[in-house]
């Protein structure tokens, strides 16, 4: 019988909170207590949590309701703010944070050894703050990356303010952590080209896809006739859709006319993108849940992946995989470590404009290998993304 760790995770977000991350820690929770390997309590922010505060069974610490359970796993709710957009932060001075931050020392009591803090992503105050927890109480901490670049914001001052943070707390999180892991090969290299050569374990994520997805909107009858070219993910600068735009409007009209792009998801940039399809070209869905959003994408005949570098491996271009999609990709935000280019997708050389025209091209001109390329990418899935095995992986680095 295995060891048991019980785990700790300090997160900016949480589901329904839409992204990566989220999902990722989500489903560490989820699979270390289904495969018995030790309790998993989250600490998240509040945002969007209100609805599951009310539906699931509340947690109770001295009086009051400090979070919920589900699928066995404790989320302990901090009330909390966004300092600019998509930057939470826990209201530490508020009497709730310092009554949870109680709740947590009397669960690790004497225990610190079989306890573990986890942190997501260097960027987010969280990290820090559950840094800080981990080596006050002296607590083991892991800390999982999931950026490979600097912050790119749409302001530029904010960028810059980004930078710098990162250059101090960043560098901090990666020299004071006991044990660091990145989510991808290309968040490893970013740590140790701009930050510190040390030993980093490279972590895989599994997917978790519904058995059943109910499709409520029928591309193909809506859009009869034609290749559903999409995207799914949140809209905001590194994602790269203003390039995808533009590329689209580059193509020939008869290139047009065989497509429908097709882009699921809303962000800080959703209303300057729908005001750069001048000829409503394009079908903007908004933003929809996680199944729903995956109804959306399982009728894509091509995935275009066209972000810059910035991501650690998008989860969205895991699931276009494992749904058989043709796909179209940028080398970043992991993609270069799944797709080969001609082998089972196309992997293009940047994020150009340039480059992603060339990409929807050469998808059309190929499509008739969506099958073959489908079928390489579901053996990859099934052989390297699987929760099942990759939760154990990450206990053996832990433990």
């Amino acid at each position: 019988m295995k060891d048991k760790i019980n785990i700790i995770q300090f997160l900016p977000y949480y589901p329904p909170h839409k992204g990566g991350l989220e999902t990722v820690a989500e489903d560490i929770g989820i699979y270390w207590e289904k495969n018995n390997l030790g309790n998993c309590i989250n600490i998240i922010t509040s945002f969007e949590q209100e609805e599951k505060l009310e539906k699931y069974e509340k947690i109770e610490f001295v009086g009051e309701i400090i979070g919920y359970k589900k699928d066995k796993v404790e989320n302990l709710v901090v009330p909390s703010l966004e300092i600019i957009n998509n930057f939470p932060i826990y209201k530490i001075w508020s009497k709730k944070y310092k009554k949870i931050a109680k709740y947590l020392k009397a669960k690790i009591g004497k225990e610190k050894e079989n306890y573990r803090i986890i942190t997501h992503t260097r960027f987010f105050l969280t990290s820090f703050l559950g840094g800080k927890f981990a080596i006050k109480n002296k607590v083991s901490w892991v800390h999982i990356e999931h950026g490979s670049d600097y912050v790119k914001l749409s302001s530029k001052f904010k960028s810059k303010v980004a930078y710098f943070y990162d250059r101090i707390i960043g560098k901090w999180i990666f020299k004071k952590v006991d044990k660091l892991s990145a989510i991808s090969e290309a968040c490893k290299n970013f740590i140790l080209k701009e930050f510190k050569n040390r030993e980093i374990d490279v972590f895989y994520r599994g997917l978790n896809i519904p058995k059943k997805i109910i499709i409520n909107e029928n591309l193909k009858n809506k859009y009869r006739d034609k290749i559903i070219v999409g995207y799914i993910g949140r809209l905001y600068k590194w994602k790269n859709i203003f390039s995808l735009i533009e590329a689209y409007y580059l193509l020939g009209k008869n290139i047009q006319k065989k497509i429908q792009i097709v882009i699921v998801g809303d962000g800080e940039d959703y209303e300057k993108l729908k005001l750069q399809d001048k000829k409503k070209k394009i079908y903007f869905t908004g933003g929809k849940n996680f199944k729903e959003a995956l109804a959306y994408q399982k009728q894509f005949d091509i995935h275009i992946h066209p972000s810059s570098p910035g991501g650690g491996l998008a989860t969205t271009l895991l699931q276009a995989m494992h749904f058989g999609c043709f796909v179209v990709a940028t080398p970043n935000e992991g993609a270069k470590e799944v797709i080969k280019d001609g082998i089972n997708g196309i992997l293009l050389k940047d994020d150009s404009v340039l480059e992603i025209k060339r990409g929807l091209i050469d998808s059309l001109e190929n499509i008739n290998k969506k099958e073959e390329f489908g079928q390489r990418n579901q053996e990859i899935i099934f052989e390297k993304f699987v929760w099942e095995k990759n939760i154990l992986e990450l206990y053996k680095f832990i433990i």
